[in-house]
């Protein structure tokens, strides 16, 4: 056996720095395992651990009559001005008013108009724009009454954060006035 086959075979003769780069190599791969096994669990840590922000709700213009017509849709936020208080202003047709007063469930409807937070409860997907009498989830597919907020199909654990309205007879100016309902995950 030769001197070169010899350090071949048992690495001698690479010096330090040979030695370093491998087991740098190794720690950074074992580093960069254990980053991307943990990464998934950040949101659950989030979601268990998290505190609920209190805002107090106060009186918001947000639109006015005459800029909505029968079925049409207006987003705004509410009570601030985050993402997560992007909220709908609806103006119900009148068969869906109609039905809603028929069954009882027209306690956040004024004058034909209601408002919803509409972040999920589920997990804080943004709820696309009502179709028909219902607004959608595109995460899960879940599906709200859009008269009321209340749950009609899928994982959503409780109905959307419904928001009074005021409305000003003279000027037509429509005020959120009071948040009903928690935004964010949870059953609660």
């Amino acid at each position: 056996m030769t001197e070169d086959s010899h350090v071949e075979e048992t690495g001698e003769g690479e010096g330090f720095e040979g030695k370093l780069s491998r087991r740098y190599f190794l720690k950074f791969l074992l580093g960069t395992s254990i980053i991307l096994s943990i990464t998934p669990f950040v949101p659950m840590v989030k979601f268990f651990f998290a505190k609920e922000t209190k805002m107090e709700p106060g009186r918001k213009l947000i639109g006015n009559t005459k800029e909505l017509t029968e079925g049409s849709t207006k987003v705004f936020f509410y009570p601030g001005e985050e993402s997560e208080h992007r909220s709908f202003l609806h103006r119900l047709p009148l068969v869906q008013l109609a039905r809603a007063r028929e069954e009882g469930r027209d306690q956040f409807i004024n004058d034909g108009f209601v408002a919803f937070n509409t972040i999920c409860p589920h997990l804080q997907c943004p709820i696309e724009l009502p179709e028909g009498g219902e607004f959608i989830c595109p995460c899960h597919g879940g599906v709200l009454d859009v008269t009321d907020g209340t749950v009609i199909d899928g994982p959503i654990p409780r109905p959307l954060p419904a928001i009074r309205l005021e409305i000003d007879k003279g000027s037509g100016d429509i005020y959120a006035v009071e948040l009903f309902g928690r935004i964010g995950y949870g059953r609660d």
